[in-house]
């Protein structure tokens, strides 16, 4: 009875054989891959989402620069004077003529009166200029609107103009809004993340042209 008492205790203490440990270890290997897969595809996702949300931001502010400096276009300091003046207010041309490119002006415009905006080689620049540019390349240094994480893929300005000419008024004085419309995408060297791309528009009204119109 002893020695066969002995002979289960021995039985039950047997460990696992060399093909259950290799069973078991390809069922880890294969459950840790899969985690691992997992826990891959949740950080991509992740920085997807945060560079998606980044092109959002980068490009709702470049519109926002360019809508606030261009809801400017035409302001004097004096309408009631501008008004009586010959010839009107001096800054009433708005040209949207060449495609990705408003030329306009105010009255104490940095580097102005005269601005121009315009997309260059994947940026949006401003560039000032003291009289009214003959094209969209003024002399100067432009300055570069948003950030080199960001490349602005198109830049459009569609304008709503009235349907009569108003008194000493050019056919660029008849601009009453300008549709901004701007596209991005993101410069990752992740292909998945760079061939992501953003549309965003906005609507800018601009002022009378301070002729009573």
């Amino acid at each position: 009875m002893l020695s066969n008492a002995g002979h289960n205790r021995t039985t039950r203490q047997r460990g696992f054989s060399l093909v259950e440990l290799m069973v078991a270890m390809l069922i880890g290997l294969i459950v840790s891959g899969a985690v691992l897969a997992l826990v891959v595809a949740i950080i991509h996702s992740n920085r997807q989402t945060l560079q998606t949300t980044r092109l959002n931001q980068e490009l709702r502010a470049t519109l926002a620069v360019i809508a606030n400096d261009l809801r400017r276009a035409r302001a004097v300091d004096d309408p009631l004077s501008t008004a009586v003046v010959p010839g009107g207010n001096p800054y009433r041309a708005v040209s949207t003529a060449i495609a990705g490119c408003v030329v306009y002006a105010y009255e104490d415009a940095i580097d102005g009166p005269w601005h121009v905006i315009k997309l260059d080689s994947g940026r949006v620049v401003l560039q000032g200029a003291t009289t009214k540019p003959a094209s969209c390349s003024p002399a100067g240094t432009p300055e570069v609107l948003g950030s080199n994480q960001v490349e602005i893929t198109g830049l459009t300005f569609t304008p709503t103009t009235t349907s009569t000419t108003p008194p000493q008024a050019t056919d660029e004085s008849l601009v009453r809004a300008i549709e901004v419309t701007i596209a991005g995408r993101l410069i990752d060297e992740d292909r998945s993340l760079s061939t992501i791309t953003r549309t965003m528009a906005q609507t800018v009204y601009v002022r009378s042209v301070g002729t009573g119109s």
